[in-house]
Formats: C-alpha cells, sequence, structure tokens
C-alpha cells in the first residue's frame, strides 16, 4: 500500500512533489538498515517477541501517518519509522519459518508467504484506491493498515520461538 499510495496522500496533504519523491527514497534507504538490524536481533532476542514489537511499530507509524499534513517533517518522521519496520519482518519470519519448518521446507514456506503478502499487497492498494474514490480520503486506509498491524502483532505473540522437542521429532519422521 505504501508503495502506491504514499506520494498520492503526500500531494494530498499539500507537499511537493519532490519532497515527497524524496521521503519515499529515504524510506527505501532506512528499509535496509531495518532489515539487517531485523537480523541481527532475530540471531539474538526471542523471534516472536521481535517480531510482534515490530507489527506493533509498524502500527505506530500509521498513526503518525495520519497526522503528518501540514508539517513535511512528520513525513520525514513517518518514513523513517516505517522504513525501519517495513520489511524488517523478513528475516525474522525466515528465522521462525526455517525452526519451525526445517531449511528443507523453507523455500516452499516462504513463497506461500510472499505470494500471501502479495496478495494482501495488491488488495490493500486496490482497496485503497477504492476507499479514496469512495470518500475523498485516506483515513480508512491508514486506519486499516493500524487495525491489520496490531492484529498481527498479537498474534505473532503468541508463537513459540522454537517448536517443540515432540514436534520436531514428528516433522523429522515425516520426512524420512
Amino acid at each position: 500500500m505504501i508503495e502506491t499510495h504514499l506520494l498520492p496522500y503526500a500531494s494530498f496533504c499539500g507537499f511537493p512533489l519532490l519532497p515527497s519523491a524524496t521521503a519515499y527514497g529515504v524510506l527505501s534507504a532506512v528499509n535496509l538498515g531495518g532489515m539487517i538490524l531485523a537480523g541481527y536481533l532475530g540471531d539474538r532476542v526471542h523471534r516472536p517477541t521481535l517480531l510482534g514489537c515490530i507489527y506493533l511499530v509498524r502500527a505506530a507509524s500509521f498513526i503518525l501517518l495520519l497526522y503528518v499534513a501540514p508539517d513535511i517533517r512528520l513525513l520525514y518522521l513517518f518514513v523513517a519509522l516505517f522504513g525501519l519496520v517495513d520489511y524488517s519482518t523478513v528475516p525474522v519470519t525466515v528465522g521462525l519459518a526455517a525452526s519451525h519448518l526445517g531449511i528443507r521446507r523453507i523455500g516452499l514456506a516462504m513463497g506461500l508467504i510472499s505470494g500471501g503478502h502479495a496478495l494482501g499487497g495488491a488488495f490493500g492498494a486496490f482497496l485503497g484506491g477504492w476507499f479514496y474514490d469512495v470518500s475523498g480520503d485516506y483515513g480508512w486506509l491508514w486506519t486499516g493498515s493500524v487495525a491489520l498491524s496490531v492484529l498481527a502483532g498479537l498474534l505473532v505473540f503468541t508463537l513459540r520461538d522454537k517448536p517443540s522437542h515432540t514436534r520436531m521429532t514428528l516433522l523429522a519422521g515425516a520426512t524420512q
């Protein structure tokens, strides 16, 4: 959704095109650092807690996005915060999938996760445009993003970092 709607939303808020596009570039640069930091932390801390916190910070960033107009500095604060957690879910999710499913299944698991993410992104981009056309405002899109991010964060907190020994034994037996 951000890739599709951030620049139109910045324009809606009255921000000029060049500073808005620069903000998107900053978001993309911070994504890199966020992924590396999350990968580093994912090897050292409880991954479900880390992933849940990432989703909750994402929710907080969407709340900030609702209030960026008319201060472009808030837009830059949003892109720094959101960029830090945007793609940072990937290394943590890969780690969780590998520990729960094993590395022999990680290709299919990440293919399914990525496919689901792509469908969700397409659905979100479409709905964002639809909500804007119907209401003339982006509030529903960002509010829905807050709700979904909070839900994802809360669901992830229920996961174990590593599956139980019994489950791993059953999985190992199923592959032989």
